[in-house]
């Protein structure tokens, strides 16, 4: 009983540390941290944006805008001694749907990885014992099909997840589906883009005796693209923990192998609180990505005050 009380411990303590989880009742905390330096770059504003492989952990209705093969690996220094890697892949095939209705389906895949620095182990009389380590994964599948309603792109997807959160000899595993929608406004080749994300949506997990939900999380986005200049604007709404994170973010290059991008994330009223949460009220980020025969590096950087800076390196090649 004492050991399964200070792995409970432990494990609530690391989620608490990535500075994500903000309600006992919710787990896998994980789930949130965002994906890719460039949507990080943009200030996590990227739902109606979507448009290379990590639409799949933004929106995977974004994911039919591709027309390439694309793959995408990313290594981030994220906080408390924690490091975030992530690869995922996407294939485009053309097809054609019922009733008419032409578009490319894509599949894709991911894996993200969260590992935790060696921690301290300790027993019942707190006298030190072997050291230990924690990790959280999750494995993406997804599906998306590109639809041309009424002359207007609609982009439709669905996610399948298994996780798994391991500390010591002690792990919890589960299983959550997302769906996605984005579609052009007003006209087919129009500058404007609108997208829902619903994300997390699965069955409580189970750490030893201790159940938790996962972070169900609903958001909505307006994106606009003309020329080199790229803007996005992002509500999310985490239900569990009844927290509304409104986002923006910008992305303009200067010349076709150079982007500079910028965003502002507010972590806007805790309804539950109703003050804003002081760890992650607000927060700017900024980064750059260049293209070179085919391939692109991406890097951001995310200032945490007290918890530490974040910084993210990705890579991506089409083929």
């Amino acid at each position: 009983m004492k050991k399964i009380t200070m792995v409970l411990t432990i494990f609530f303590i690391i989620s608490a540390s990535v500075g994500l989880i903000a309600d006992s009742n919710t787990g896998a905390s994980f789930l949130k941290i965002g994906i890719g330096a460039r949507p990080v770059g943009l200030g996590n504003a990227f739902t109606a944006i979507a448009n290379d492989v990590t639409a799949m952990q933004w929106n995977v209705g974004g994911l039919a805008q591709l027309n390439q093969r694309e793959v995408s690996a990313m290594h981030s220094q994220w906080l408390v001694d924690t490091n975030l890697d992530y690869i995922g892949f996407a294939l485009p095939l053309s097809g054609k749907g019922s009733s008419g209705l032409e578009g490319r389906s894509v599949f894709g895949g991911s894996v993200i990885y969260l590992s935790q620095g060696e921690l301290e182990g300790r027993d019942e009389n707190r006298q030190l014992t072997n050291s230990f380590g924690a990790s959280d994964m999750a494995v993406t599948f997804s599906y998306s099909k590109q639809l041309i309603v009424n002359s207007i792109q609609v982009g439709v997807g669905v996610n399948m997840k298994i996780i798994q959160q391991k500390i010591e000899t002690e792990q919890a595993t589960g299983f959550a589906f997302d769906i996605g929608i984005l579609s052009r406004l007003f006209s087919q080749d129009g500058p404007f883009s609108a997208g829902l994300s619903i994300q997390n949506i699965g069955p409580q997990m189970k750490f030893i005796s201790e159940g938790y939900n996962l972070p169900l999380t609903v958001t909505t986005g307006l994106g606009y693209n003309i020329g080199g200049i790229t803007v996005g604007l992002d509500v999310k709404q985490q239900v569990y923990e009844n927290r509304t994170i409104v986002s923006f973010g910008t992305e303009f290059l200067p010349i076709s192998s150079l982007a500079l991008r910028a965003g502002y994330l507010m972590n806007a009223v805790n309804s539950k609180q109703l003050i804003p949460n002081k760890e992650e009220a607000t927060g700017l980020g900024a980064g750059f990505g260049i293209k070179l025969f085919g391939t692109q590096t991406d890097y951001s950087f995310v200032p945490y005050g007290v918890l530490g800076n974040a910084h993210r390196v990705s890579f991506s090649a089409k083929f």
